[in-house]
């Protein structure tokens, strides 16, 4: 029985856990939080942080595992790496991994190579004070985000100079290494594209489009829906497609999942916020699985395992339309329940619930203070984008405020 060790055990990666158990692995899973749910299902967990590189390691040798994995998860991707390379095992060089989920790496990367050029600047926390000196060389807005976090976690828009310290601080406190980024802000057109890509031998064998739903307060910067597919035309995604390819290329990204968000600027060209080299969160593999038949939760697990691993040809395309919707308030509280009204209960496919009723409720400004995850379907590509614009008066978050 072959085994496999994976990072993280939260509700949304689920999925790969249970493909896993399904197919007759051994799954061992390795996350710092003992009640998330992954650890029940596995024949073995162990209660270590997913960025510990050296007590990961360590339980990878004991355990002689024939694979590792990560999902949905930018900050233990260079764990898998490390571990990955030390054992031989299929995966990607730390080098690249770390590349690409370093902000501060990453538009380095991109800048030096001419891919995409973008003004920036990193600070360490022993550097603050310099922060408002650089502010006077670049107009706002802004975007001021940690080096090394993921969905949204410390990320805010700078329009006014007398919120610096707040929200500077914000970042810090969701750093890992106290390092980070204030770069130019980028005004988009129409929505973001967003979506999971798969690479073998360094070149993309899939990807699927969709858009990303924001809010447009600069408040609220967490994603809150994917719908697919998408309304960008195919002449515009062929574009982004072109230069996630450059990008992949020339970082040397080898193999397995990513996921991406892109925007497209007002002269109608690709800007690429970031790529994660693992599957996307917010259940966005279940869509496109749903979408095209295609099992990219399946080829993540395989392709950790197998190093001649073959992506699978799309045999279909479904009729239907899908998305994702993160369950949210704005509010925190207690949760009492969530309410779905008349006109969207023929849509919801499935519930994935994060929290249970009793359970506290945290405002939406990051994808870990979702409340749950909804996939949708719908008959009309009209029909979802119009019960979508509307979504939150569908689905009511009932909390008890404090």
């Amino acid at each position: 029985m072959k085994k496999i060790l994976f990072l993280g055990a939260a509700t949304f990666q689920i999925p790969p856990i249970q493909y896993a158990l399904d197919n007759g692995y051994y799954v061992i899973t390795c996350d710092n939080v003992p009640e998330n749910p992954g650890h029940q299902l596995a024949h073995k967990a162990y209660n270590i942080s997913t960025i510990d590189f050296a007590n990961i390691l360590n339980v990878a040798q004991q355990e002689g595992i024939d694979g590792i994995i990560t999902f949905g998860s930018d900050v233990s991707a260079p764990t898998a790496a490390y571990v990955a390379g030390k054992m031989n095992l299929p995966g990607n060089s730390l080098e690249t991994i770390q590349l690409l989920t370093n902000k501060e790496k990453f538009r380095s990367f991109l800048n030096s190579t001419g891919l995409q050029i973008l003004q920036f600047k990193a600070f360490d926390y022993s550097e603050k004070k310099l922060i408002e000196e650089y502010l006077t060389s670049i107009d706002l807005p802004v975007v001021i985000k940690p080096v090394d976090s993921a969905g949204s976690k410390g990320v805010s828009i700078l329009v006014d100079k007398s919120q610096m310290d707040s929200q500077v601080n914000y970042a810090y406190e969701n750093s890992i290494s106290k390092r980070v980024v204030i770069e130019k802000y980028i005004q988009k057109m129409g929505k973001q594209v967003c979506g999971d890509g798969f690479v073998l031998n360094g070149e993309l064998v899939s990807i699927e489009f969709g858009d990303g739903h924001f809010y447009d307060d600069g408040e609220h910067l967490a994603p809150y829906a994917e719908t697919f597919p998408g309304t960008h035309t195919p002449e515009c995604l062929a574009k982004v497609c072109k230069k996630l390819q450059d990008i992949i290329s020339k970082s040397g990204f080898q193999r397995g999942p990513f996921n991406f968000d892109v925007l497209i600027t007002k002269n109608g060209e690709p800007f690429v916020i970031e790529i994660g080299p693992r599957s996307g969160g917010n259940f966005i593999p279940r869509a496109i699985f749903l979408n095209t038949g295609v099992d990219v939760t399946a080829a993540a697990v395989l392709t950790c395992l197998n190093w001649e691993f073959e992506f699978p040809p799309i045999l279909h395309r479904s009729n239907k339309f899908y998305a994702c919707y993160m369950v949210h308030s704005f509010e925190s509280g207690i949760l009492k329940g969530v309410l779905f009204s008349d006109e969207i209960v023929g849509n919801v496919l499935e519930i994935n619930m994060y929290l249970k009723p009793g359970d506290r409720v945290f405002p939406f400004r990051k994808a870990n203070a979702a409340i749950g995850n909804l996939i949708l379907c719908f008959d009309t590509f009209e029909e979802m984008q119009m019960k979508m614009s509307s979504i939150r008066e569908f689905c009511l978050v009932d909390i008890e405020t404090q």
